[in-house]
């Protein structure tokens, strides 16, 4: 049954008429190979159904591939070493391949293999090669959510697909449009195009960027930075999944004019792994105020923050700047605001709300003492400019509306240590004052991290706000400096203590100058750290 709101039940379609309406040309394409690695493993074979206004035409050739055939291959595809020999060599095919394929959307399941495979065939046979790609499988699960497979297999006992063979390239591609002719009579043209367009992986990679730019980049959590013809990088952004997202920066579809330019200038990028989404938006943040990357702007900071402040036995909050107050470690201040001008907009927004008197917090300036302020006379404030409302009522009140920006104090009296999972691509993040000082591999080596200076940040403190609960339970306090470092241990002794337990006994150890006379003395000590 389909699973889709907008499918509808399944429609007699010509096939030909479907070639014809279709918005462009495509080529259902699947490849038998050598293996799995298109570095090393060589195509055994091409199959080819291109569909269009021209009609529907089936292409297939068998290709020698150079190299044996693994005989677990031979078992799978049918396809031997005396069935290729002689065949046409992927070189001799390259120039005529590419002109099929041209201007065709290249479709194929599980896509990445076969136009990874082809694209490393035609790169070694010095042909530039590039299409915009579309999934099948990825088209599958986008139209019918709740199906639990959607491999070539499932989509035959699915549908009711009709296999002319399995494991052979033509037939396989011959599969593929017939899952097309399915989709197109279960649901409208305009769903089936839309769903395409979504996933369609464009192949207009920036002119300035090797073709082999994307290759290797994985889809994980992580960091990207693109450059242009100097060191420092144009952008700085960040994902969940990296390779899908820097591959969206390449779409044709350009949002606007700066996108395109962007595109154009771009000569390398780099990115790094981060663990999760978490380290990603630490990391982008920390890169971009250190970096200032010209097309960035929403995280380049000012280089001051402004909070409000209540001091006892005043009427009205005053103004505190970083520079001579800790926001990491307050005991009343309220928001972080990048200007004064942003600090008193907020705090008037506050008065309009709660019926504040804006004269008594000192924002409505040039009024004689004992005047109504300019709320009173519109009935939007109690009186405590002309004594209506008393001094004390107000200031409570006043703290009262203050209470939903008041910032949280760093909960740890030091630094610590956090990751987001377990493994090794998992790194620990170093977290200070609500300031993020940077990520390393292993616990134990954390320390390197401290010597940096840890005042408060306001995007750490926005970012890891919404996980505090996650980060109390979870974070590992850390030493200001390493007392000592255990050296590697020998195979005649005990095995490591867990973390918690002591470490006895008389083996030397490196210790601080100031425990340096009491060297290969025994000693109870804590380890410091334990992964």
């Amino acid at each position: 049954m389909p699973d889709h709101p907008d499918s509808h039940p399944a429609l007699e379609l010509d096939p030909l008429a479907l070639a014809a309406s279709l918005p462009r040309p495509i080529a259902f394409v699947d490849l038998e190979t050598t293996g799995a690695n298109a570095q090393h493993d060589r195509i055994t074979e091409i199959g080819v159904v291109e569909v269009g206004p021209d009609g529907i035409v089936e292409w297939e050739t068998l290709v020698d591939p150079g190299t044996p055939i693994p005989p677990f291959i031979q078992r799978l595809t049918g396809i031997h070493d005396e069935m290729v020999r002689g065949k046409p060599s992927f070189d001799s095919l390259a120039e005529g391949l590419a002109e099929r394929l041209h201007g065709k959307l290249f479709v194929a399941h599980n896509a990445r293999f076969d136009y990874g495979f082809l694209k490393s065939e035609f790169r070694r046979a010095g042909v530039d090669f590039r299409a915009d790609v579309l999934c099948t499988v990825r088209l599958s699960r986008s139209l019918f959510p709740t199906a639990a497979r959607h491999g070539l297999d499932a989509l035959i006992g699915r549908f009711g697909l009709q296999p002319k063979g399995r494991h052979r390239a033509l037939a396989d591609a011959e599969l593929l449009w017939q899952f097309w002719q399915h989709i197109h009579a279960q649901y409208s043209p305009a769903l089936v195009d839309t769903a395409v367009r979504s996933l369609v992986k464009h192949g207009s990679l920036p002119p300035g960027l090797e073709e082999d730019a994307l290759d290797g980049i994985p889809d994980r959590p992580g960091v990207y930075l693109f450059y242009g013809d100097q060191p420092m990088p144009l952008y700085i952004g960040k994902s969940i999944h990296l390779r899908q997202r820097i591959s969206a920066h390449f779409s044709n579809d350009h949002r606007d004019a700066k996108d395109a330019s962007l595109s154009r200038a771009i000569r390398r990028l780099e990115w790094r792994e981060t663990g999760g989404e978490i380290g990603a938006l630490l990391l982008e943040a920390r890169l971009i105020k250190t970096l200032q990357p010209l097309h960035n702007q929403r995280l380049r900071r000012n280089a001051r923050l402004y909070s409000w402040e209540m001091p006892p036995g005043l009427a009205a909050p005053r103004l505190r700047s970083d520079r001579d107050t800790d926001f990491s470690r307050p005991s009343a201040l309220y928001g972080a605001f990048p200007s004064r001008a942003a600090a008193e907009s907020a705090l008037r927004a506050l008065a309009q709300e709660h019926g504040l008197c804006e004269s008594t917090l000192r924002l409505e300036r040039h009024k004689r003492a004992g005047t109504p302020c300019f709320a009173h006379q519109l009935q939007r404030c109690a009186g405590a400019c002309v004594g209506k409302e008393p001094a004390a009522e107000h200031r409570a009140r006043t703290e009262s509306a203050l209470a939903s920006m008041a910032l949280r104090p760093w909960p740890f009296p030091g630094p610590v240590a956090w990751r987001e999972g377990r493994g090794a691509r998992h790194p620990w993040h170093v977290l200070e004052n609500w300031c993020y000082l940077g990520s390393a591999p292993t616990l134990a080596a954390t320390p390197d991290l401290l010597g940096r200076h840890a005042s408060f940040d306001l995007d750490t403190y926005q970012i890891l706000l919404p996980h505090l609960d996650v980060l109390l339970a979870e974070a590992r306090p850390l030493p200001r400096g390493r007392e000592f470092v255990l050296e590697a241990p020998q195979a005649t002794l005990a095995p490591t203590p867990a973390h918690g337990e002591a470490v006895t006994g008389a083996a030397d150890r490196t210790v601080s100058a100031g425990r340096a006379r009491r060297r290969r003395q025994a000693a109870t000590l804590p380890l410091p750290f334990s992964d």
